[in-house]
């Protein structure tokens, strides 16, 4: 009976390290995108792309107000003469046709963003990797309760049977 309880640790431990995995891989692609967004605009080439379509996203929630993007399609030369035409988001209202000014870094002109001050970490970003981190804890928490049930309940898959006397050299027959 025991067995099965170590066996059933065993899996709940995985799927606790499984959470943890997820939870430390969306926190470090967040961490990425957003130093990569900084560093767009920090070390990035400036190039001159022309707006090529604009439209608006909309996000409803059930609980609160709609919240709008503004998104463009812009088109640019990259250093190396490749066209490059990426989606960007943008503050400033661009119509069809403006010239909106664009960092790109060298070796990734595709990931190009609008040349706009900084926004900041921002606070969605900050409330999901918490979300992260929790989710990460809670994740090593079950880890750990599962393991430690495997290892105890493992354990005493084998003593089933009552304690093992040790030999006895007075009680042993002897030639």
């Amino acid at each position: 009976m025991f067995a099965v309880g170590g066996a059933f640790g065993v899996v709940f431990g995985c799927v606790g390290l499984l959470f943890a995995l997820v939870g430390i891989a969306a926190l470090v692609g967040v961490v990425r995108r957003v130093s990569e967004h900084k560093r767009t605009l920090r070390e990035g080439l400036t190039a001159q792309a022309r707006c090529l379509e604009t439209y608006m996203v909309r996000t409803h929630r059930s609980d609160g107000p709609v919240h709008h993007q503004r998104r463009l399609i812009v088109g640019f030369r990259a250093g190396d003469g490749r066209d490059v035409r990426v989606q960007v988001t943008s503050r400033q209202p661009y119509v069809t046709g403006d010239m909106v000014p664009v960092r790109h870094l060298p070796h990734r002109p595709e990931r190009a963003v609008v040349d706009e001050a900084p926004t900041g970490v921002g606070v969605v970003s900050c409330l999901f990797g918490g979300a992260m981190v929790l989710f990460t804890c809670v994740g090593l928490f079950f880890a750990a309760i599962g393991f430690g049930a495997a290892v105890f309940l493992g354990a005493s898959a084998d003593d089933d049977s009552g304690p093992v006397p040790l030999p006895d050299q007075y009680l042993t027959a002897g030639p």
